[in-house]
């Protein structure tokens, strides 16, 4: 009797579970109807180094089968509509359905900045060795970071870019929002052996606002010479001279070169007739933004 019992109990369970999963099934099977996305009137503000769930902030999503499927809301794409840091943020919500929604929003990155390129070495090459033009030239983006594989360079003009002169090369680095940054830089290919030391600055590219300072000593760092070092940081020591070329107007945005070349006398006191001087060339490349 009581095995009896047991069976009767364990089949209206069984009878029950199939009776609500097949009810559940069916409403997955006819529930075509999208999820809402509730979007905060409040204006969206975040800042670049803001995680991506700051993106999120005042929106949440409901369903009328699944109730709140908040969860299931995502990010889908950010897109830069202007270089103030406007955007525009794309999102996405499902249910168990698989039924989604889709919502835009207005924002702005209160702290964006456009990508900028880098220099690790002035672009100046010899004649006689081969180079690639994107290996001293990098890129930094306040939302991507490092993104020196994105930079693509383009020669401008008929000659070729090892022949002997200055070659004007415009460098273009696109970022994950689809901002799009160009710049025209010269590349100098000079004959080999004209220089026999090697100067070294703090920087080779660098940007300035406009109306800005700028002294070219500051930006020298060192200057070797037969395997000695001095520094030149603190300004030029004895012995060295310096002459440089090329203005910077602050006063007007746009992109100016400074050439550098920089003297070492090394004086011999018994031997003042003798007299070697080591010189080194280099160049700054400044760009002034308006």
């Amino acid at each position: 009797m009581k095995k009896r019992n047991w069976f009767l109990l364990l089949l209206i369970v069984l009878c029950l579970a199939a009776f609500f999963g097949y009810r559940k099934l069916d409403q997955l099977r006819t529930d075509t109807r999208a999820p809402q996305i509730h979007i905060d009137e409040q204006p969206l503000e975040v800042s670049v180094r803001d995680d991506k769930s700051a993106l999120l902030a005042g929106v949440t999503a409901s369903d009328n089968v699944d109730g709140d499927v908040t969860a299931s809301l995502v990010v889908e794409r950010v897109n830069l509509t202007d270089s103030d840091g406007s955007i525009s943020v794309s999102y996405a919500a499902f249910d168990s359905a698989g039924n989604v929604a889709k919502a835009k929003r207005e924002g702005r990155y209160t702290d964006y900045e456009r990508p900028r390129f880098t220099l690790n070495a002035p672009l100046v090459y010899t004649v006689d060795h081969s180079f690639d033009v994107l290996s001293n030239v990098g890129a930094v983006d306040a939302i991507d970071g490092d993104i020196q594989h994105r930079v693509r360079a383009t020669t401008k003009g008929t000659s070729s870019i090892m022949a002997l002169g200055s070659h004007m090369v415009q460098f273009q680095v696109t970022n994950s929002l689809g901002d799009t940054v160009s710049e025209t830089f010269p590349v100098e290919v000079i004959s080999s052996g004209i220089y026999n030391a090697a100067l070294e600055l703090t920087d080779y590219l660098v940007y300035l606002p406009k109306d800005a300072q700028f002294y070219p000593a500051q930006y020298l760092k060192s200057f070797t010479w037969l395997g000695e070092q001095d520094s030149l940081a603190g300004g030029l020591p004895t012995d060295y001279s310096m002459r440089t070329r090329g203005t910077v107007q602050t006063g007007y945005p746009g992109v100016y070169t400074v050439e550098y070349r920089v003297t070492f006398t090394d004086r011999d006191e018994k031997n003042p007739d003798f007299d070697p001087k080591y010189t080194e060339y280099s160049k700054l490349i400044v760009v002034v933004e308006g």
